[in-house]
């Protein structure tokens, strides 16, 4: 199977909820800037500050499981 292939095939939790967020960081961002720049750093920034809870969770939850 090729990587392109393995890509769009191979779907777990975290991939989906990158995904998601950083949907909805853009959506925000278009929503709330006019100007491209202001927005694509704006996307970033949202995207940054939406994944905190996730990586937070994930890095508890392999802590956990090594104890």
């Amino acid at each position: 199977m090729s990587t392109p292939q393995s890509a769009l095939i191979d779907w777990n939790l975290s991939r989906v909820t990158r995904l998601a967020i950083s949907a909805v960081a853009v959506f925000l961002a278009l929503r709330l800037t006019d100007d491209f720049l202001p927005g694509l750093g704006m996307a970033i920034v949202l995207a940054i500050v939406l994944d905190i809870p996730w990586w937070l969770h994930t890095h508890y939850v392999a802590q956990f499981k090594e104890k």
